[in-house]
C-alpha cells in the first residue's frame, strides 16, 4: 500500500520561494538601479513554470525592478526520454534577457540533473548568457550529472523509490 507525507505546505513554499528570492538579489546585487534587460527568470516546463513566474514575481516585488519571465519546453535536448516529433523551434520564448545578461533557471525539482543538463543545452542553443544559475524548491539529491542548483527551497534527501510531487499547494512525497 503507498502511503503519503506532507513535507511542506502552501505557506512553507511560499517562504522557500521568498528565501530563494532574498538570496537571489543578496548574490547578484539587484536594486531598482539594475538594468531591466540583464535579467530573466526562466522556468522549466512544466513544473518550473509556476515556480519561475513565483520567483520572479519575489524578486519584482523585493528588488523593484521589472524582470522578463519565460519558459522552456527542453524534450527535445532530453537524452534519457524518446525523441518527440513536435518540437519548439527555438525552445524557449524570446523574452531573454540581451546576450550577456543573466538566467536564473527554476526548476521544480533536483535529483539526477538531467532536467537542468537539457535546459542548459536548450538555452546555449539558441543565446549566450553571461550567466546562469539554477533554482530549485527541492533537492532529492542521487545526482548522475556534476550540476548543482545555486538556490534550493529545501534538502529532502529521500530514496529512489519515492516519488516527490511539487505543486504551489505543497509538496508530498509517495513512498511505495
Amino acid at each position: 500500500m503507498a502511503r503519503s507525507s506532507v513535507l511542506l505546505d502552501a505557506v512553507d513554499v511560499e517562504r522557500a520561494v521568498a528565501r530563494m528570492a532574498h538570496e537571489i538579489i543578496e548574490r547578484l546585487h539587484l536594486s531598482p538601479a539594475t538594468p531591466r534587460s540583464s535579467l530573466s527568470v526562466v522556468g522549466v516546463r512544466s513544473g518550473g513554470v509556476w515556480l519561475g513566474q513565483m520567483l520572479s514575481d519575489r524578486l519584482m516585488e523585493y528588488a523593484k525592478l521589472e524582470i522578463a519571465f519565460s519558459e522552456i519546453n527542453i524534450a527535445s535536448f532530453r537524452d534519457d526520454r524518446p525523441r518527440t516529433a513536435v518540437v519548439d523551434a527555438v525552445g524557449v520564448d524570446q523574452r531573454l534577457p540581451a546576450e550577456g545578461g543573466t538566467v536564473i533557471l527554476v526548476d521544480d525539482v533536483i535529483q539526477s540533473g538531467r532536467t537542468a543538463r537539457a535546459a542548459l543545452e536548450a538555452i546555449l542553443s539558441n543565446y549566450r548568457p553571461a550567466l546562469i544559475q539554477l533554482a530549485v524548491l527541492v533537492d532529492r539529491g542521487h545526482r548522475e550529472l556534476p550540476i548543482c542548483p545555486d538556490y534550493v527551497g529545501k534538502n529532502l534527501p529521500s530514496a529512489l523509490s519515492e516519488y516527490i510531487a511539487v505543486t504551489p499547494e505543497g509538496v508530498t512525497i509517495h513512498r511505495a
